[in-house]
């Protein structure tokens, strides 16, 4: 059992003297939050962190991501002082811009980027190196929301002050803009646009009329099941996001190298949605298959479900979406097989794989662009 670190369900002792208080303006200066892995140096902390191939855990590295965005983020809200319950609402993107060595100084430097009435972005700046020479090798971006008394609380306004700041705020506004688009566009609950239908017959057709060889979508499904201890609580005595975070990525590592047969390559987390908070002695179901591919990288889609063990009913509480490529041990990246929608419903989730890789690639880019261009996320 891997539990999660104790600094995740730690309260820090302070006193609510703002809770009533007027809400200060304050500048993305002020909550700034580096942390280093001194990975070079201490390998007792890289053996925690290492793989059975040498690199470093993705997954564990996702945990401590959302918990240093909830840092960041309780830190600008006057969070503690204010009486506020700060909560991952999304894990927006993480994209990998550069290779992870488990032999170099890691680097995350956190700030927030734009902030809504309630909600407010943590971006995340991740370099590898050390202290004189740091390279950009991901970014990650998380939306953290305010709760008082399980209602949504106001957040304190962000000030950027520098040009690179106000970038930031303008590029934090535009993903806020695009969210809210995919979620009115989601095509599990909106049906497909004429677009989007020719695209769904033709693949049937071309699947049907054997055109298009490859493996069917249904094979790809793996599952495990989960019973959630304390020792994975947060500071709400919930289960802790990242500890989450970090089951489906493994997850979806695992499907991809028995979809592939060969080691994946992480490329990004297209999204993890947070919808209900889990508690301490669910059981939790975590599902997850490939929904799309494209000749060089496929992605898979993981829902965490709770289970109800007397009724049998269950509700999801996680979606979330990974892109990996696979490597050959030359270190080319692969060919992939095809994954073949069958059913109506796979349709779907083909269609949606599809449009959030194009978004990706699209963020991606850019993010390869800007790698070595700004402080943070």
């Amino acid at each position: 059992m891997s539990e999660v670190s104790a600094e995740a369900r730690t309260v820090p002792k302070m006193a609510t003297e703002l809770e009533n208080g007027p809400l200060e303006e304050r500048s993305p200066g002020e909550s700034c939050f580096e942390k280093i892995y001194p990975f070079g140096s201490d390998l007792e902390l890289r053996e925690e962190y290492i793989n059975f191939f040498g690199g470093l855990r993705i997954g564990k590295l996702l945990e401590d991501l959302d918990l240093v965005a909830g840092k960041v983020a309780y830190s600008h809200t006057q969070g503690w002082e204010r009486g506020l319950g700060i909560v991952t609402a999304a894990c927006d993107r993480i994209d990998l811009t550069g290779a992870l060595p488990s032999t170099s100084d890691l680097q995350l430097l956190a700030s927030v980027n734009w902030v809504g009435r309630s909600s407010l972005e943590v971006g995340i700046r991740i370099s590898s190196g050390n202290e004189n020479n740091w390279r950009r090798v991901a970014r990650a971006f998380f939306i953290m929301v305010a709760r008082r008394e399980g209602l949504a609380a106001a957040v304190n306004p962000l000030i950027p002050k520098s040009p690179e700041e106000l970038r930031r705020f303008k590029e934090g506004q535009e993903r806020q803009r695009l969210r809210r688009e995919m979620s009115r566009h989601n095509i599990m609950t909106v049906a497909p646009n004429e677009q989007e239908s020719e695209l769904l017959h033709s693949l049937f057709l071309r699947i049907r009329q054997g055109k298009l060889k490859g493996a069917s979508m249904a094979e790809t499904l793996r599952q495990s099941t989960r019973l959630m201890h304390p020792q994975f609580r947060n500071i709400h005595n919930k289960i802790f996001g990242g500890y989450l975070m970090r089951e489906a990525f493994e997850l979806a590592w695992n499907i991809t190298y028995l979809y592939c047969r060969e080691w994946p390559q992480f490329l990004c987390v297209d999204h993890m949605y947070f919808f209900e908070p889990v508690e301490i002695g669910s059981i939790l179901s975590f599902t997850g298959q490939v929904n799309y591919t494209s000749p060089k990288a496929l992605m898979v889609e993981v829902t965490i479900e709770v289970i109800d063990p007397v009724s049998g009913t269950s509700e999801v509480t996680n979606v979330s979406f990974y892109t990996f490529t696979a490597l050959d041990e030359a270190g080319e990246i692969l060919e992939i097989t095809p994954v073949l929608p069958n059913t109506y419903e796979e349709g779907l989730k083909y269609l949606d794989g599809s449009k959030r890789f194009r978004l990706g690639e699209k963020s991606r880019e850019y993010s390869s662009g800007r790698k070595n261009s700004s402080k943070s996320g």
